[in-house]
C-alpha cells in the first residue's frame, strides 16, 4: 500500500484531496496545524477505512517538518506521495503590506513547501520513486483586480507565493527527477472553502463566487472532487513521465487566456 502525506489536509481543498488518495487505495497521513481538524477529519475517514492517520504540524517550522518525515517513515516504513497543500491568505493592498501581511503568507505557502520537499524527498531517493505535488493558485499564474469581486484588498503576498512554488516545482523537478521522483503542481482557480469564507463577509463571498465563476469558460466554480481528482492523476503510474509541470484546474480562467 502506498502511503500519502497531505498537508493542509483538515479542511477545504486537502480534506478532498486526502479522500480521494484513500478512495484510490492509499494510506494517507491528515497533517494540519489544527489537532481538532485532524481528530474530527480522521473520525469521518476512518469511519469507512483504517488507512488514514493524522500528524500535527507547522509546516512553517523545519524542526517540526523533519521529525514529521522521520516518524512517518519509522511508522509507516516509507512516504510514497507528497501532496503541498497547506495554505493562508492575508488580504492588504500593497501600499499598507507590512510584515505582519507577508511574513505569514511567505513562511507558510512557500518556505512550508520548501521543507516538507527537503524532509521528504531523501527518503523517495531512498526508495527509488516518488510523487511530489505542490499546490499552486491561480493567483500564481497572472493577475486580478482586487477591492472587487468580493475580496477585501489585494494579494501580493499570496500571489508572490503561489507564482514562487510553480518555479520551485521546476527546479525540484530537474535536481531530484534522476532519483525516479515526478515533481508536478496544480494551480486551482476559484473553489469554495473554509479559506473563502475566513477573510470575507458573506455579502463579499457572493460577490465573490458571482464574479469567479463568471471569469470561466465553464461559467461556474469548481467542485473540490474535481481539484483532488487533478491531483489524484498526478500521484498515480499513469503520469509517471510527466515532471516540473503546472496543471491549471481553473474551469478555464478568461483572465488567464
Amino acid at each position: 500500500m502506498k502511503i500519502a502525506l497531505v498537508t493542509g489536509a483538515a479542511s477545504g481543498l486537502g480534506k478532498a484531496i486526502a479522500a480521494r488518495l484513500i478512495a484510490d487505495g492509499m494510506h494517507v497521513v491528515v497533517a494540519d496545524i489544527n489537532q481538532h481538524g485532524i481528530d474530527a477529519t480522521l473520525k469521518e475517514f476512518q469511519a469507512d477505512t483504517p488507512h488514514a492517520s493524522g500528524y500535527q504540524v507547522d509546516v512553517s517550522r523545519r524542526d517540526e517538518v523533519q521529525a514529521m518525515a522521520e516518524e512517518i517513515t519509522r511508522k509507516l516504513g516509507r512516504i510514497d506521495v507528497l501532496v503541498n497543500n497547506a495554505g493562508i491568505t492575508r488580504y492588504a493592498p500593497f501600499p499598507e503590506a507590512a510584515d505582519e501581511a507577508w511574513d505569514p503568507v511567505l513562511s507558510i505557502d512557500l518556505k512550508g513547501v520548501f521543507y516538507c520537499c527537503q524532509a521528504v524527498a531523501p527518503v523517495m531517493k531512498a526508495q527509488g520513486a516518488g510523487k511530489i505535488i505542490n499546490i499552486s493558485s491561480a493567483a500564481g499564474t497572472g493577475t486580478t483586480p482586487h477591492h472587487a469581486a468580493g475580496s477585501p484588498g489585494g494579494s501580493s503576498a499570496y500571489a508572490s507565493a503561489k507564482a514562487a512554488v510553480i518555479q520551485l516545482t521546476k527546479t525540484l523537478a530537474r535536481e531530484v527527477g534522476p532519483s525516479g521522483i515526478n515533481v508536478n503542481c496544480v494551480a486551482p482557480g476559484f473553489f469554495l472553502t473554509p479559506l473563502t469564507y475566513s477573510t470575507r463577509t458573506p455579502e463579499q463571498v457572493e460577490e465573490h463566487v458571482r464574479v469567479r465563476a463568471e471569469a470561466t469558460v465553464l461559467k461556474r466554480s469548481g467542485s473540490l472532487s474535481e481539484l483532488a481528482a487533478a491531483v489524484s492523476f498526478l500521484a498515480s503510474d499513469d503520469a509517471s513521465f510527466i515532471t516540473g509541470h503546472t496543471i491549471p484546474v481553473d474551469g478555464g480562467r478568461t483572465d488567464r487566456m
